[in-house]
């Protein structure tokens, strides 16, 4: 009995020492939301920026070609769709079979007329020392070296159809000529392949573009390598001009401007919004990119009012400099928005700042 006492008695204090540490968390995080939430802040600037447009953009892969058959055959093999391949892995196989035959035949054919060359070539010399002696008419002369030509000629060409028919068994591997991944599958195994029939659809994954129909008013604007921003999901991308179209479609007034995407972790066929310059450089509000807030339906920066709030200000996005970018909104040179913090912050929340931990954010 004194020994469940004991044991009681000490659950009862381990409760007790629970409860107590369950309640001073409690308080400290109530004591954490009154206070308000730790951010970090960095007020806005000037600068001179182009003004943009944005525009839809595609991104594309500069490499996008169905692989086709240069043979007729039977589909022996055929990659997978999904595949990643490198340039010159085989993708397909065609029966080759009929074309080996061809090849030993062809072959035999050039033994038999090298035999014929070699047997008149020997002629040739025979009935030359014939004539030396006047033991020989020259018309003999004259037909052994024109069947000699005749021969040496048909073992040329027979050499070439040989060639050809090497060339032929080699096409019936398909090789990946580029680098990249199987999107598509035409055919299937045991079909009867026509010569050129496509087979798969081979997509280089790496080299890739963002392609923009935009308005032939801003080509004066552009400049190749300039760095463009790329709105994609929740992602702000700073990417390169890297060329455009000289001409234009004459029924939507709008020419091809592609930027460098090479590496991007993005497929092709992705949707994604471009900000190209559309005016002569002007003085604008420029925000550091780590203050935006990208939503799917909105874009917005936090500020601090005198009251230590946070106030949620929608902008849109323009030209980037760096690491800041020029926003369109209400701001003025005397905000500060927050850079460090603002990720679940609500507007009218209330804000503090801890110097020491600032410091170590930036």
């Amino acid at each position: 009995m004194k020994m469940n006492y004991a044991m009681i008695k000490k659950t009862a204090l381990s409760l007790s020492v629970i409860s107590s540490l369950i309640l001073m968390s409690v308080s400290s995080a109530v004591y954490a939301e009154e206070e308000g939430a730790l951010v970090s802040v960095e007020p806005v600037k000037k600068e001179q920026v182009k003004p943009s447009i944005w525009l839809a953009g595609n991104v594309i892969s500069r490499k996008n070609s169905p692989i086709s058959a240069e043979q007729t055959g039977q589909l022996l093999w055929v990659v997978e769709v999904g595949t990643e391949v490198e340039k010159g892995q085989l993708l397909a196989q065609i029966d080759d079979r009929h074309l080996k035959l061809q090849l030993a035949r062809q072959q035999a054919q050039v033994k038999q007329y090298q035999a014929d060359v070699d047997y008149l070539t020997g002629q040739k010399q025979r009935i030359s020392k014939l004539r030396e002696k006047n033991n020989s008419a020259l018309s003999e002369y004259e037909r052994v070296s024109k069947d000699l030509t005749v021969a040496v000629n048909q073992v040329a060409e027979l050499n070439i159809a040989v060639e050809q028919t090497l060339l032929d068994i080699e096409k019936t591997a398909i090789v990946a000529p580029f680098s990249g991944n199987i999107s598509q599958r035409f055919v299937h195994v045991g079909e009867l392949i026509s010569q050129g029939r496509p087979l798969v659809q081979l997509v280089d994954t790496d080299n890739l573009d963002i392609k923009v129909a935009a308005p032939l008013s801003i080509a004066p604007f552009l400049q190749r390598d300039a760095k463009v921003m790329v709105k994609w999901q929740d992602q702000l991308l700073q990417l390169p001009i890297r060329t455009w179209s000289q001409a234009g479609e004459q029924s939507s007034r709008t020419f091809d401007v592609r930027l460098e995407a090479k590496g991007l972790n993005i497929l092709a066929g992705s949707a994604v919004t471009v900000s190209l310059p559309k005016q002569q450089a002007r003085e604008a509000i420029l925000v550091p990119r780590d203050a935006l807030m990208l939503r799917e339906n909105e874009t917005y920066v936090l500020t601090v009012n005198k009251e230590n709030e946070a106030e949620k200000v929608s902008v849109l996005v323009g030209q980037g400099v760096d690491s800041w970018i020029s926003v369109t909104g209400a701001l003025s040179m005397d905000d500060e928005v927050v850079v460090r913090g603002g990720e679940r912050l609500q507007d009218g929340q209330k804000v503090r700042f801890d110097k020491a931990l600032v410091a170590k954010l930036n």
